[in-house]
């Protein structure tokens, strides 16, 4: 986040930004984002039983591949992004025709030069890889600069649903087409990915009256922006690694089939990111409005509220090891990855929430990409030694999780070093309630094979720590 973002009082908010009511964004917002993490849990159900193992497997590493299409909008994106924050309506909306006009551009070059390397590749599966990420890099880049335009502005309804469409059409058209392979596979999400870019491009041209009055500014600069946003993509980059490096270590060393079985428990991390989106971009669009010794308290409170979430998440946890031995019994195998990833979800959310905002609403750019680069090489260090020690794939899932809880530790104490306000924040509380209620699932899951008692067992041996956060995070002013 920029000094001038940083820089704004809170005084000087206007009103259609909601910086007075951070509770109501994030309850928009983030209900959109569980809906889409739903959407994407549903996926789990629906994928796997239309294609085969090999298929599945080569979908979830396409998913690993689409995680880092942000990079090529060369921080176009995040630039615009830092500019736009408190700025007008009728101003974004001005700016967004020249801004995607730019993106076209880029990424259409992007495009073609993808169908055109997929004319000289043989291999079937490669070609399909190449237009499909091709097509998708037009049509998120597009979309990210979309809902970050409806962020900006204050519309976290409108946000909300940009971020549902994908995921809501795709569940939709697996369901209802025919699906024979990874070619049809690829193209529906290519589809559902290119219609929920429509409607974004339609909801910020109806956002704003044509006549609305906008800010006489400079017009923005490709650049300019370029040039503002390649240290917060370049955070964003690591923090993506930091997530994924464990994934893509297995795709390297596993067949693809059992990566197949890494890629279906990672589901659980594409849920966690989903969060963290949700609650990343309300807290840091309302805690740059505040005065810059209320931002690290402020976004402190987020810690109580992350382990609450985390902790009623963990009561679906028996459910969908039913269902999934029942319905898809061919990833039974991969609910021990499950487990291993769920327990460190909450310390990858505080990371990205709390720590990381702190660092970047106070114009800490380059103490923010040390904390991510510090967390791709916990990350790929501990899973690199256990993939050499040929562990199975549960103990790999460990050692990432291991990664996220270290990065969290080392993460606190950069924080509290460069934010002075910071030194305040309750880390441990919140790590010993996160630990409690890790206990609680494991202990619930290996003392019954009954997935209604599981629940049970986690439910009263996780109420006290997440009942003792929920009086804690009913204590914030939102």
């Amino acid at each position: 986040m920029s000094a001038k973002i940083a820089a704004g009082p809170a005084s000087a908010t206007p009103a259609w930004l909601g910086a007075a009511a951070p509770g109501r964004d994030l309850m928009r917002f983030g209900l959109a984002i569980a809906i889409a993490a739903a959407f994407s849990i549903v996926q789990v159900f629906v994928i796997p039983r239309r294609v085969d193992v090999s298929t599945y497997g080569h979908y979830r590493l396409f998913l690993v591949y689409t995680g880092y299409i942000g990079l090529l909008h060369f921080g176009l994106v995040d630039g615009l992004f830092v500019r736009w924050a408190g700025r007008s309506a009728g101003a974004v909306r001005r700016e967004w025709r020249t801004a995607v006009g730019w993106l076209l551009l880029m990424e259409g070059a992007i495009l073609a030069a993808a169908i055109s390397a997929a004319f000289l590749t043989p291999d079937p599966v490669t070609r399909t890889f190449i237009v499909a990420l091709g097509a998708t890099t037009l049509c998120a880049n597009v979309s990210a600069l979309e809902s970050f335009a409806l962020q900006a502005v204050g519309d976290f309804k409108g946000a909300g649903r940009v971020a549902v469409a994908t995921p809501g059409l795709f569940v939709a058209f697996v369901s209802l087409v025919p699906v024979h392979g990874l070619v049809a596979l690829l193209s529906l999400y290519v589809a559902a990915t290119a219609m929920g870019t429509l409607y974004g491009a339609i909801r910020i041209l109806r956002h704003v009256p044509s006549g609305a009055e906008v800010e006489d500014d400079d017009s923005p600069t490709v650049y300019g922006a370029i040039a503002t946003g390649l240290p917060v993509m370049g955070a964003n980059l690591a923090a993506g690694m930091a997530q994924s490096v464990d994934r893509l270590l297995v795709s390297a060393s596993t067949p693809i089939a059992g990566f197949a079985l890494y890629g279906f428990a990672s589901t659980v991390a594409a849920a966690a990111n989903a969060a963290t989106q949700a609650l990343s971009r309300v807290a840091l669009s309302h805690a740059a409005r505040r005065p810059s010794e209320e931002r690290a308290t402020f976004l402190g409170g987020f810690l109580d509220f992350i382990g609450v979430g985390c902790g009623v998440a963990m009561l679906a946890e028996p459910l969908f090891e039913h269902l999934v031995a029942a319905y898809l019994p061919a990833y039974a195998a991969a609910l021990p990855i499950v487990r291993a990833i769920t327990i460190g979800v909450p310390f990858w959310i505080a990371t990205h929430v709390v720590l990381v905002g702190t660092l970047q609403s106070n114009g800490l750019v380059r103490r923010q990409f040390a904390l991510e680069v510090c967390g791709v090489v916990f990350v790929a260090a501990l899973c690199s030694v256990a993939i050499a020690r040929h562990a199975l794939l549960w103990q790999v899932a460990g050692a990432a999780t291991g990664g996220a809880v270290l990065a969290f530790i080392v993460g606190t104490q950069l924080v509290r070093r460069a934010v002075p306000s910071a030194r305040h924040l309750n880390t441990v509380r919140f790590s010993a309630a996160s630990a409690l209620q890790a206990a609680a699932l494991l202990v619930a899951m290996v003392t019954s094979d009954a997935w209604m008692h599981q629940t049970l067992a986690y439910l009263a041996l996780s109420l006290a720590p997440t009942a003792y956060l929920a009086a804690r995070a009913r204590q914030q002013p939102w």
